[in-house]
């Protein structure tokens, strides 16, 4: 499937969604390589994305939320 937009678009539209899940599961340090892990997979959503997969943000809310979800287990794991 041929993308609709340029990730650099994307990118722009939709940075501030990585923060505001970052802020909704009120994760804070280390902030930089969660923010970074977060536009990683904002990335792969991107490239992953297809029409039936639903709505284009909604999928990639999904993605980034379910992410750094995982980090939250990870790091309890670690304690």
């Amino acid at each position: 499937m041929k993308k609709q937009f340029s990730f650099e678009e994307v990118f722009k539209q939709n940075e501030r969604r990585v923060q505001y899940h970052l802020r909704q599961l009120r994760m804070q340090a280390p902030y930089q390589e969660i923010y970074h892990e977060g536009l990683r997979v904002m990335m792969m959503a991107y490239e992953t994305y297809t029409p039936n997969a639903g709505p284009f943000a909604t999928y990639f809310n999904v993605m980034i939320r379910n992410r750094l979800i995982e980090l939250l287990w990870e790091k309890n794991q670690d304690l």
